[in-house]
């Protein structure tokens, strides 16, 4: 059922990272299923995620504090769900301390993070491709299977910011707005540059 997944996903993308930086524990949320805009299209601008980005309908926010090996981080998730279509768009960003990532590739850390994901959900990978951001932060687009769904899912490191992007739908039956959904990401310039300035070597 999707309502299950929808509830389950936010717990598997803390579990991708924890591939990148610790071993990871579940937390309660903060706050679960806050409403964040209540007529669709949603153009959700995060001014403290730095970020915008255009769902095909009504979001909810969830934000779970995460203890890991490098202290406790928060995961900040959107999802928008069409339950009728057994169809959900994701997206979440995780600052971690920029010590535990300042001697990490980012290019690395993207590659690990699709990685974690795909298995976290039962997974298995049928395409992966390096992306780069505008600013030169680099990413990672994964597709996968996942019994009947079908996973698709960008990954962008940006300084110590990790930022999740994923998409899923019953195999043979993408969302004719997936691409525009994936294309609508857009960072803020001036948080780009600052995150960007911290950005660790070897990308």
């Amino acid at each position: 059922m999707m309502k299950r997944s929808c509830r389950a996903m936010p717990l598997a993308a803390l579990l991708v990272l924890g591939g990148c930086v610790g071993r990871t524990q579940s937390a309660p949320p903060v706050s679960a299923e806050e409403p964040v805009q209540a007529a669709p299209p949603a153009v959700i601008q995060s001014t403290e995620g730095g970020f915008s980005v255009a769902f095909p309908g009504p979001v909810t926010e969830e934000r779970r504090v995460q203890p890991t090996d490098v202290g406790e981080v928060t995961l900040h998730t959107f999802i928008s769900a069409r339950t009728q279509e057994d169809t959900a768009y994701y997206v979440s960003y995780t600052d971690f301390p920029p010590a535990a990532v300042a001697q990490v590739s980012p290019r690395d850390v993207v590659d690990r993070a699709s990685q974690g994901a795909l298995e976290a959900l039962g997974a298995t990978g049928v395409t992966a491709k390096p992306l780069e951001m505008e600013g030169g932060f680099p990413g990672q687009e994964v597709g996968g299977v996942s019994g009947p769904r079908r996973l698709r899912g960008r990954f962008f490191m940006v300084g110590p910011c990790l930022y999740q992007q994923l998409l899923l739908h019953p195999e043979g039956r993408p969302p004719k707005d997936a691409d525009r959904f994936f294309d609508s990401f857009r960072l803020d310039p001036g948080v780009a540059g600052r995150l960007g300035a911290r950005t660790p070597p070897g990308t």
